[in-house]
């Protein structure tokens, strides 16, 4: 299980640093963590504590907000659900 949280510590860090390199290559505006953070969890509806919990690999995301968090990055959810160790997806 250790492994999988280390997964979704690193996928979720990797997505967000993402989304700012992608805002600041498109607006040329540097956008802060936090900004994307509060954005994440403004979409996924629960604070922003918890994405940063799901981030720091203290908690594992519910389903609902698992897909929320994979539809607000365009992604499947089963790539947020592989990663979070919920099942096993291949």
């Amino acid at each position: 299980m250790a492994n999988r949280k280390h997964n979704i510590v690193n996928n979720l860090d990797n997505l967000i640093n993402m989304e700012i390199g992608k805002r600041m290559s498109t607006d040329g505006v540097k956008v802060k963590k936090a900004e994307i953070i509060s954005e994440v969890a403004d979409f996924s509806n629960v604070g922003k504590d918890n994405i940063c919990m799901i981030k720091r690999g203290k908690v594992v995301p519910s389903l609902p907000v698992a897909m929320k968090i994979a539809e607000y990055f365009n992604m499947k959810v089963e790539d947020i659900v592989a990663a979070c160790g919920l099942c096993d997806v291949a």
